[in-house]
């Protein structure tokens, strides 16, 4: 009997440790190569819930010659357990650096189970994002991951970047060089995009999105479009974006051809006298080669609401 009762609070303390063992892995997906030395996670099109666990963007992965970089590990601890658990299957190389492409929590909560196999890894994010976590943006996310996914990442932590950024940064990492490009408010405040110089790669982070239309609650409709046009100038051939398959830059401008087609319909509502709620009928016209998109039904009267108070903004 005591020896059964050692073995009770054996795993009770470990629990504190372990949280994870309390719910269910993430299931496993592979790992895709897109490049030479680079390979990404296509996840989930639709918004974090019990089904998908949470798990809904696109992890990557650099490979150089002394270690793997990963970008975005994911929505929770369980989503970065994963990440690792396929990451055996490209390389046994350690993890050496970690990207942060910016604040909303399904890109970066993954963090914890990164740190936590390879504590000495550094982190990067952009300065912005380090105040908001600071300020306790971080715990919104996890307790929103909670109940989003029904407890499905349960034992999730706050773990955010360590090292902060700024447009122009160069990281070197042992062979290959991070470049970061930072053009003020996108999709959010505190974006980064990330070129693998030696590789002519890009990852966008929620910039640019393909298949699913992203909320924009945090983001500027012209901002995001200045920022497409500034990282296009780049020389890369491939791009990987937040959410949706990787791609070429034709992929890149179908976004912006998305951005531009609400923030115009938004423009021609308040050129005509009319209200913000009279943009949505507008967009729905200008943007119907995107209606099949993830998430469209759900932002597309918001997003033109959203783009009408940047317009009206923009003319005081």
């Amino acid at each position: 009997m005591k020896h059964h009762t050692h073995i009770l609070v054996t795993l009770v303390l470990l629990g504190g440790l372990l949280p994870s063992l309390s719910v269910a892995a993430v299931t496993d997906q592979p790992f895709e190569k897109v490049a030479e030395n680079t390979w990404v996670i296509h996840g989930p099109l639709e918004m974090p819930n019990p089904a998908n666990q949470g798990f809904m963007n696109n992890p990557g992965v650099v490979l150089t010659s002394e270690g793997a970089v990963i970008v975005d590990p994911g929505s929770s601890l369980q989503t970065g357990e994963m990440v690792l658990r396929m990451l055996k299957e490209v390389t046994d190389q350690p993890v050496i650096a970690v990207f942060n492409t910016h604040i909303h929590g399904d890109h970066w909560l993954g963090n914890q189970a990164i740190k936590a196999a390879y504590p000495d890894a550094p982190v990067y994010g952009h300065t912005e994002m380090l105040a908001m976590i600071e300020s306790g943006t971080g715990d919104t996310w996890v307790e929103l991951m909670d109940k989003l996914t029904e407890g499905a990442t349960k034992g999730t932590q706050v773990v955010g970047p360590d090292h902060s950024l700024n447009d122009g940064d160069v990281i070197k990492v042992s062979n290959k060089t991070f470049r970061i490009h930072h053009h003020g408010q996108a999709h959010t405040r505190t974006d980064i995009m990330i070129e693998v110089a030696e590789d002519g790669i890009v990852f966008l982070g929620d910039n640019v999105t393909t298949n699913r239309i992203p909320r924009m609650s945090d983001g500027n409709f012209m901002g995001n479009i200045n920022s497409v046009d500034s990282i296009l100038k780049v020389n890369a051939s491939v791009w990987v974006p937040g959410h949706g398959k990787t791609g070429d830059a034709d992929m890149v401008k179908g976004y912006r051809e998305y951005l531009t087609a609400v923030y115009a319909s938004a423009k021609q509502a308040f050129d005509a006298g009319m209200d913000s709620s009279d943009v949505k009928p507008i967009a729905l016209e200008a943007t119907v080669a995107y209606k099949d998109w993830s998430g469209y039904d759900d932002e597309i009267g918001p997003q033109g609401a959203q783009a009408y108070l940047e317009v009206e903004a923009a003319e005081f």
